[in-house]
């Protein structure tokens, strides 16, 4: 069960705290109420704190008591009712979350404060003060509603018992789970939230998903690799249709060379040549090349719109759609022109493989490898649980059962959300995420010839006998990787020649004050940061996978 907490939010009198232990019953869960850790912590009642304090002294109250709520599981929790207007407390929110909003007519909420003041005389509610608390509550349903409507589920108390309300929503809560439309997690970082989905058969549901992330949005913009568009690109116009957009299409060639100014131009002609407007949504379906190219061509077109990333390969889905790298290659190098910009959804449905090649499919768990080598120094947990799970699969490069493989996809992906969420910028800790980048990128900008995660794995397989080199590893774990390695079918040696290779690899976008920025092993699941490597060692184990 992916689903960690429920969050019950909406305006006051839609039932939120009542309902609350009602429901956490059901799930066997337990309630927190969000106003009432408040009240504990001041020891005096909400509008106290308010006389007291100020507004902006509660709300700090409110995203502390939110975030702390946050790090419990198996929990139901009812916030107050503008904990909606804090960015932060849905950063807290999202991640294997259910938000459900609870909503009746402005007259109906009345009503129901009116009764519960009668009911506890000496019970305060704000919104009953002055000549017209309906008109106060409509305004306040006008201004939030953008924000309530962001919810997972939507249910109108209007006339039902809060036993049949637990019960209805515990049974939507339990097939939404079911069904993958939980997020995974949620990557929350200075700039932007990004909700991360992983399921069996979400591609026919990122139409809803994007509706429930942009409610007002009203074209989507599909690019599109040219192999994917007549596999994919009907089930995806569908789904978007269905949830109120008007779609357009666009497919781009295959292949590494569409990651270019040419492409990124054209690209910008059709999207302004067609009125794209701030509010509208970019979608990329594709690989890890249409994610880059369309990612960028988001960030910059009208300095930024909507952006989903609807993977269609395995090194997409675990690796390249997160995290909110994007951008083209120059002549000179692979990456070097781009921009982080966080997608605010991605979508990644393991159905899709089944069109993909075997070659491509092993280019994907090249990344799955690099992730299981980091994996302690990405999360900071004692042991390696995915080195080992790789290593007891049979067959490890295969499909499998679609849900085994979707708990594989998103173990990697809240893996690298763990590292982005540290460090967006890649100041620090999110550096390691190129382990076998560094001789990797170089293999692949020296003519294009193996594919990302073929060259990724030859630059690991090189990293390892570096680190070896350089006493920071023993001979089995550089002996371990390669069987792993060898399992998938991943390239032992690479064909051709050094000086190309050197040349890109001194160009790369990580060397710092002409320093190579290395990602070296030191044991399972453990990496470290070197700038000390001499480039004759580098040489000497690029001479060892095979350069001439």
């Amino acid at each position: 069960m992916i689903l960690e907490r429920v969050y019950l939010i909406g305006l006051s009198g839609s039932g939120k705290t009542t309902l609350a232990p009602l429901l956490a019953e059901r799930l066997g869960f337990e309630a927190v109420d969000i106003d009432a850790e408040v009240e504990r912590h001041f020891g005096r009642s909400i509008p106290d704190i308010f006389a007291a304090f100020g507004e902006p002294v509660f709300r700090a109250a409110e995203r502390d008591a939110l975030a702390q709520a946050s790090r419990r599981t198996r929990v139901v929790v009812a916030t107050g009712g503008g904990a909606v207007l804090d960015p932060a407390n849905w950063a807290s929110m999202r991640p294997r979350s259910a938000i459900v909003h609870l909503t009746a007519a402005p007259s109906v909420l009345i009503e129901r404060l009116e009764a519960a003041v009668r009911a506890t005389p000496m019970a305060e509610r704000p919104l009953l003060r002055g000549d017209d608390p309906l008109a106060r509550l409509e305004s306040l349903w006008q201004a939030r509603r953008h924000l309530y409507e962001q919810a997972d589920l939507t249910i109108d108390t209007t006339g039902k018992s809060l036993d049949a309300l637990a019960q209805e929503i515990a049974g939507q809560i339990t097939a939404l789970d079911r069904a993958g439309v939980i997020p995974v997690d949620s990557l929350g970082t200075p700039s932007g939230r990004s909700d991360l989905y992983a399921a069996p058969g979400l591609l026919a549901e990122v139409g809803t998903l994007a509706r429930r992330r942009w409610p007002k949005a009203r074209r989507a913009w599909v690019i599109a690799d040219e192999h994917v568009l007549p596999l994919w690109g009907a089930p995806v116009e569908g789904s978007f249709t269905q949830a109120g957009f008007d779609v357009t299409m666009r497919a781009v060639p295959a292949g590494e060379g569409s990651k270019s100014f040419q492409e990124a131009s054209a690209l910008l002609d059709w999207l302004l040549g067609g009125g794209i407007e701030r509010g509208d949504v970019v979608v990329a379906l594709g690989g890890g090349v249409v994610g880059d190219l369309a990612g960028f061509v988001a960030a910059i077109v009208l300095r930024g719109v909507g952006l989903v990333q609807l993977p269609t390969s395995l090194l997409a889905m675990v690796d390249s759609s997160v995290g909110g790298k994007t951008g083209v290659n120059h002549t000179l190098g692979k990456n070097l022109i781009g921009a982080f910009y966080q997608p605010p959804l991605v979508v990644a449905d393991p159905h899709v493989l089944r069109t993909l090649p075997p070659r491509d499919l092993r280019n994907g768990w090249a990344e799955i490898v690099k992730h299981s080598m980091i994996e302690c120094t990405a999360t900071a947990t004692p042991e390696p649980v995915l080195l080992p799970w790789l290593e007891g699969r049979t067959p490890v490069g295969g499909l499998g059962e679609p849900g085994e493989l979707a708990a594989l996809i998103a173990h990697n992906i809240r893996l690298k959300a763990a590292v982005v969420r540290a460090d967006e910028r890649e100041a620090g800790l999110r550096r390691i995420l190129n382990y076998g980048h560094t001789l990797g990128h170089a293999i692949e900008a020296a003519g294009y010839r193996y594919l990302h995660g073929e060259a990724v794995a030859l630059g690991m397989r090189a990293a390892a006998r570096l680190a070896h080199r350089l006493g920071l590893c023993d001979a089995d774990l550089v002996a371990r990787q390669d069987a792993l390695l060898d399992r998938l079918d991943l390239p032992r040696t690479y064909d051709g020649e050094w000086e190309p290779v050197r040349e890109h690899l001194l160009r790369d976008k990580k060397v710092v004050q002409g320093t190579l920025t290395w990602i070296l092993p030191e044991g399972p699941g453990r990496v470290v940061v070197r700038r000390d490597v001499p480039l004759e060692a580098v040489e000497a184990v690029a001479r060892e996978i095979g350069a001439r």
